[in-house]
């Protein structure tokens, strides 16, 4: 797979032709889904021309000003006239930009084609995956068999598409280029599984044996070795943490002696996320008390 980028504007029709001729049929392919994007950009569109009317009313004075103890009413008028048409706006714009995308998957990676530019997206060279609007109800799927570490973690995209603002799948390569994969293709959710898979496979089982030597390992923004999680510049052990919740958009650190969370971390910074919730969960079950070196072995070698 040739991984340079072309960012010279094409036609789909003769990219396609050519990829296809140089790598044979894909394993599957993605496009923009129309119905998605008309019905967001409508919304937007009438979220805007509503918020415009009810400004018009509003000063206007055909709408009465509340009086200053009415805080519901002054919450109404706020959303209206605020957060209505930056939501819109924000739901065009979204829309807007996921029109004339395309995703091609084969074993070796993916190509990206987006209003006329061209991406290949090797899985080797895949270095960090991020989440932004990931649905409250995403299951996080764990394979693993017994006590043995995880062999696959991918989380279930099927209610994306549901979702207003949708989600997307920030993917980086080593050489720092992004793209935004987002939930208006046909069979997000399809797609998102092969990404999560494929990232896995790569990045998971190198971190892993890098922890069972005794190496400490970035999964920004946590720092995992083989004696605990670090966030904030603050340490708990893994002999100390009890379980890791999503609630609402945020991680909630849990540990054993405490009620509330140690930590809570937004969800949207974490990048590898379903990779990290791997190597917990290998640190927490089959790897704990394997890797070198130890706290105890450690302190011995400073005293």
């Amino acid at each position: 797979m040739d991984d340079s980028p072309d960012t010279t504007p094409r036609d789909i029709g003769s990219d396609l032709a050519e990829i296809t001729s140089r790598l044979g049929e894909p394993d599957s392919m993605h496009q923009t889904n129309r119905g998605r994007v008309i019905w967001r950009f409508v919304f937007g569109v009438f979220l805007v021309v509503a918020s415009a009317v009810f400004h018009y009313l509003f000063w206007t004075e055909e709408i009465p000003w509340p009086a200053a103890r009415h805080f519901k009413l002054w919450a109404f008028i706020l959303i209206a006239g605020v957060v209505g048409p930056g939501g819109g706006l924000a739901l065009i714009g979204f829309a807007v930009k996921s029109m004339k995308m395309w995703v091609l998957t084969y074993p070796a990676g993916l190509f990206v084609w987006h209003r006329g530019q061209v991406w290949a997206y090797p899985w080797g060279d895949i270095v960090s995956l991020q989440f932004s609007g990931l649905p409250p109800k995403a299951a996080f799927n764990l394979l693993k068999l017994s006590d043995d570490p995880p062999e696959m973690g991918w989380y279930d995209l099927e209610k994306s598409s549901g979702r207003i603002f949708g989600t997307s799948i920030t993917l980086e390569r080593a050489n720092g280029e992004e793209v935004s994969i987002p939930s208006m293709l046909d069979d997000f959710a399809e797609l998102g599984e092969r990404i999560q898979r494929e990232t896995f496979t790569q990045i998971f089982p190198v971190l892993r044996e890098r922890l069972r030597a005794g190496e400490t390992v970035e999964v920004q923004p946590f720092a995992i070795s083989p004696i605990g999680l670090t966030y904030d510049k603050k340490e708990l052990t893994w002999a100390e943490m009890e379980r890791i919740d999503r609630v609402g958009e945020e991680l909630h650190i849990f540990n054993k002696d405490k009620r509330r969370p140690w930590k809570k971390v937004p969800m949207g910074v974490v990048k590898n996320l379903h990779i990290f919730m791997g190597l917990v969960e290998a640190m927490l079950t089959s790897d704990r008390g394997k890797t070198e070196p130890s706290r105890e072995e450690n302190d011995g070698e400073k005293s």
